[in-house]
């Protein structure tokens, strides 16, 4: 089977999930998931014996956090060695501080700092993806894996070739979904001085919330074009943060199989729209058609159904449960079987 550019990305998203629960050092930990990241490209369908761990994994906890609260490693193709991917964690789902410190740190916005937005464009990203994305720039590959030592933007530098046409990919998934295509511009914005003119830089982000206000919304899509693609699941709650129009759409998101949020779920939306006001958040490529997602009537509450749309509704809809490409039960054993 033939797997499009989109399930290739989705399955390096997935993968960026291992070893979200690990207690270890730094150091254990990427080992530990470097491990489990080769396994899986000799044995995921879509990247079965075709990629090789080039740089990472580099991993970051917050302090006094015992689990790592961001993670990136990337990926070479062997048949194609002038091919690249920077796969993103997304959120921690058992790590509190990740919540706080990226998801739902909105209530500010930080101006982007890099290229040339122009005097007519303000672009700001809120104070989370600042936190994100700073963590992204700073983080070393851990030692015992490859690139030891090395940020990402340095690894790149002696890489990538001023006289090939080499292609990188960003990609990520939720949190992932918002970072990876911030990464991906700020890498845009550093061609032709630390990375060069000749490199295609691309990103395919799935399920993420907007990073920005209207402006760099605006910025990302001129800088990045076509080579922007943004993956959502109508079904999906994450996508419909943190623009405050889209937001109230969650109250009544799946009123058509008579399901509403619970009170507890009905003040959080408030709250998120309240946080939302000031920002003027707007998805990149806004204007993307959603993924129909299919709803399902045996998850009897809002909570239970806006997790499954969140995790197994992107490989489901896009064909990759059917033959186990994306193996969900590796990834998330316990939190699957609650």
């Amino acid at each position: 089977m033939k797997f499009t550019k989109e399930q290739l990305m989705l399955s390096f998203s997935y993968i960026a999930y291992y070893g979200f629960d690990l207690t270890g050092s730094d150091s254990e930990n990427a080992q530990k998931i470097l491990a489990d990241i080769q396994q899986a490209l000799r044995t995921w369908e879509p990247v079965k014996d075709d990629w090789e761990v080039v740089w990472g994994p580099g991993i970051f906890a917050f302090h006094g956090d015992k689990f790592d609260d961001n993670l990136m490693y990337m990926v070479k193709s062997r048949t194609d060695p002038d091919r690249y991917v920077i796969a993103i964690r997304g959120t921690n789902p058992v790590s509190l501080k990740d919540w706080l410190w990226e998801d739902f740190n909105v209530g500010s916005l930080i101006p982007w700092a890099y290229g040339n937005p122009g005097s007519k464009l303000k672009p700001k990203i809120s104070h989370g993806t600042y936190c994100g994305l700073t963590r992204l720039q700073e983080m070393k590959a851990e030692k015992g894996v490859p690139g030891e030592g090395n940020t990402l933007l340095a690894f790149l530098s002696d890489e990538l070739d001023a006289g090939r046409c080499q292609q990188l990919c960003v990609t990520g998934h939720s949190l992932g979904g918002a970072l990876a295509p911030t990464l991906a511009l700020w890498l845009k914005d550093l061609q032709g001085t630390t990375l060069p003119e000749s490199t295609e830089i691309s990103t395919v982000a799935f399920a993420g919330p907007s990073a920005g206000n209207k402006d760099f919304a605006t910025y990302s899509d001129e800088r990045l074009g076509d080579q922007c693609v943004r993956v959502a699941n109508s079904l999906d709650v994450v996508p419909y943060a943190w623009n405050t129009k889209s937001l109230g759409r969650l109250y009544f998101l799946y009123m058509p199989h008579f399901l509403l949020p619970g009170p507890i779920l009905t003040g959080l939306f408030t709250g998120m729209i309240a946080t939302s006001f000031r920002g003027r958040y707007q998805q990149i490529k806004k204007d993307t058609a959603a993924l129909k997602g299919g709803f399902k009537p045996l998850l009897y509450n809002y909570f239970s159904q806006a997790i499954y749309q969140h995790v197994v509704g992107y490989p489901e809809i896009m064909g990759m449960l059917s033959d186990d490409a994306i193996p969900l039960d590796e990834l998330f054993p316990r939190q699957l079987a609650l």
